[in-house]
């Protein structure tokens, strides 16, 4: 007994299918977006630095449910979250518009600009996250949402390889903040350094540099007085933030070695998932898709009746088909499933742990260990021994910055 299952036009039309790998949609080009770069010197007062925060992963609060949601495992969307960040530093630094821009694993006080983010989609196809921009009085510069398609001829164009599939969202992001400055006077951007300069020194030594700064209902800081020009307690305060720059820059070049590992595994895994993002944007899993279009095939291959020379050709071409498409969906699942576990590995070794950092305080030689965050909280814990050491004067207790960041909402980093 036989069943007409597909017709000859119809059956020719599935071996056009299985033969040119399932893509059914085309991919439509992706106009390139520059970031606007500074062609002449940038007054200082303008070249603010910024501050990167680690985005956040935008994981399920469920993070045993992370995988199923988000198609990867949770360490690949952290580490996703560090590499972005940095991206994004370096986009800004490539402008020439900003003073020094660097990545941290969490707000402090004494940022002259702070940049956070949320990634709320990822894969090879398309980036979406949600950014927020404050400057150190507290004014919002900008919080919008960014989505971008991937460049399609990053993956295989010679020409473009180098550039990142989604460097558009990244110079729209740099364009965006440029046009927020441009908005702001250079009063009101000397106003923002010296805000920070002085929320650094207040979260240190709130006795010492109180009544310098006003905060309003709405939770912005302004100046009401500034301290004397060359005032020694400024002087060996401005000392103890050159000191904990310094310390940033050490933990940038953990970020600088981290992004430069993941380049190479986090490109592959993104192309890999752009091939399945094509193949069916609503699933990631299109390795799981092309079993089952293969699978599908060499049963619609045994049921076709095989009275006529057509039929038989359709029905050994959609046999071979299928079972190239069902070998193709194995190697496909297993290469994107190997970039993922070379991720999650990377992420998971940057997040546990880094190289020690060893500093003096007063003689003594601290060793801090652990990952980036803890090493960030503990040396924010000894810079108050250091500002003791240079001043002679206690500093503010441990946690106070903690209880004012909760009570103000705040949005500190440098």
């Amino acid at each position: 007994m036989t069943f007409r299952v597909l017709t000859k036009p119809v059956a020719i039309l599935t071996v056009a299918l299985l033969a040119g790998g399932c893509v059914v949609s085309e991919t439509r080009p992706v106009e390139y977006t520059p970031a606007v770069s500074a062609q002449t010197e940038i007054a200082r007062e303008k070249r603010l630095s910024v501050a990167v925060v680690e985005f956040d992963p935008g994981l399920p609060e469920a993070e045993e449910t992370a995988e199923e949601k988000l198609g990867v495992p949770p360490e690949v969307r952290k580490a996703e979250s560090r590499f972005i960040a940095f991206h994004l530093k370096e986009t800004l630094e490539q402008t020439g518009q900003w003073g020094p821009v660097r990545v941290l694993p969490a707000e402090r006080l004494g940022a002259e600009l702070t940049v956070t983010g949320e990634i709320l989609h990822s894969d090879g196809e398309e980036l979406e996250v949600e950014l927020r921009v404050r400057d150190a009085t507290g004014q919002e510069w900008l919080h919008n949402k960014y989505k971008a398609r991937a460049d399609s001829g990053t993956y295989s164009d010679g020409e473009v390889m180098g550039r990142d599939p989604f460097q558009n969202l990244y110079n729209q992001v740099a364009n965006d903040l440029l046009a927020a400055r441009s908005r702001i006077d250079e009063g009101q951007l000397r106003q923002v350094r010296e805000v920070a300069g002085l929320r650094f020194a207040q979260d240190l030594a709130p006795a010492v540099f109180e009544g310098y700064l006003e905060q309003g209902r709405n939770g912005d800081f302004r100046v009401v007085r500034l301290p004397a020009e060359g005032d020694p307690m400024m002087v060996r305060m401005e000392a103890v933030r050159n000191r904990d720059l310094l310390f940033v820059d050490t933990l940038n070049e953990y970020y600088a070695s981290f992004y430069r590992e993941m380049e190479a595994p986090y490109d592959s895994w993104r192309k890999y998932s752009y091939d399945e993002a094509l193949a069916l944007r609503e699933l990631k899993a299109a390795a799981r898709w092309r079993k089952l279009i293969g699978a599908a095939a060499v049963v619609g291959s045994v049921m076709m009746e095989s009275d006529s020379r057509t039929a038989d050709v359709a029905g050994d071409v959609m046999l071979i088909g299928g079972i190239e498409l069902f070998r193709q969906g194995i190697q496909v699942g297993k290469e994107a499933k190997m970039q993922a576990e070379v991720l999650a590995e990377l992420g998971t070794s940057f997040g546990q742990e880094i190289q020690p950092a060893v500093v003096e305080v007063a003689g003594e030689t601290r060793r801090l260990e652990g990952s980036a965050a803890t090493q960030y909280a503990e040396w924010r814990k000894l810079l108050r021994e250091i500002y003791e050491t240079e001043t002679g004067l206690p500093a503010a207790p441990v946690g106070s910055d903690v209880i004012e960041l909760a009570d103000h909402e705040s949005h500190p980093a440098e």
